[in-house]
């Protein structure tokens, strides 16, 4: 029924009103929010990775694998000792090819003993470790020539020994210094010394090298000493003294001794001869 109202009059009743959908709330901008903000973060890091150096970058990644190793107190991983550890990983890397290195010459003078025909030439050969590398020693001990007699003609006994070491070392990628040396007997041929005999007789072993397979490139040097650095000071026409030596070198040593003598071993290592003692037939 109408109601009355206040008059007496009858009272229309209340209309109904029908209700649309309801208005959209504000979830739409906190998701653009959350978009722009993703953007900005975005082009953010994008414009840190195009404008940092290499070591910076190096420092931040260690900062996240290994915070604890940085410095306290740092409100950045840029200045959290990055410099310190790119140092550490230097010095790391070159201990590692030290290393490295040493091993691959103890390997090559391993694999010279092992071979039975350098054995059994005895004292004429012999190794050694230096700071720079492998020594090897070719000498006349025992008065086993390794040359003719005043002469850098290679004695036929020896080409095949010689075959063998170069076979040995032509499995490397190191560079190499050969020097000869002479007793202090005066050269008797005219024009010709102690000088140019020791030059060549160290010429005449990077010969016999090259022509089993070791590329001429392999050499840093080819220096004749003369009688300057003898092998035996208290003996100077002692058969030690005529000898050649070749230089393994190290690949971190690239730079030629000065005198025979300077690479004196740095392990304690002296020379030791390939095989056992022979006699002289």
């Amino acid at each position: 029924m109408a109601d009355k109202d206040k008059d007496g009059g009858i009272q229309a009743p209340p209309k109904k009103h029908k209700h649309g959908h309801p208005p959209h709330g504000g979830a739409w901008k906190v998701a653009f929010a959350d978009f722009m903000t993703s953007m900005f973060a975005l082009f953010l890091v994008l414009w840190i990775i195009s404008s940092t150096s290499a070591s910076q970058k190096e420092a931040i990644a260690q900062y996240f694998q290994h915070p604890t190793v940085f410095q306290s107190g740092s409100s950045s991983p840029m200045n959290m000792g990055g410099a310190t550890l790119d140092k550490k990983k230097g010095e790391g890397m070159e201990s590692d090819q030290k290393t490295y290195e040493t091993k691959k010459m103890k390997s090559v003078d391993s694999a010279l003993a092992a071979d039975s025909l350098l054995r059994k030439l005895g004292n004429q050969f012999k190794t050694r470790m230096t700071e720079q590398g492998l020594e090897i020693q070719v000498s006349d001990a025992q008065g086993l020539g390794t040359f003719e007699l005043g002469s850098a003609r290679i004695n036929p006994q020896m080409v095949e020994p010689l075959q063998h070491m170069a076979k040995v070392l032509a499995e490397l990628n190191n560079r190499m210094v050969i020097s000869g040396h002479t007793d202090r007997y005066a050269y008797s041929g005219k024009g010709y010394s102690n000088w140019q005999l020791s030059s060549d007789r160290a010429n005449a072993v990077r010969d016999a090298f090259t022509s089993t397979g070791i590329p001429s490139e392999r050499f840093n040097a080819v220096i004749g000493y003369g009688d300057t650095e003898l092998s035996k000071p208290d003996d100077p026409y002692a058969p030690e003294n005529r000898r050649v030596t070749i230089l393994v070198l190290k690949q971190d040593a690239t730079t030629i001794p000065a005198t025979a003598q300077e690479g004196k071993p740095s392990e304690k290592d002296e020379w030791h001869p390939l095989g056992e003692t022979v006699k002289k037939h």
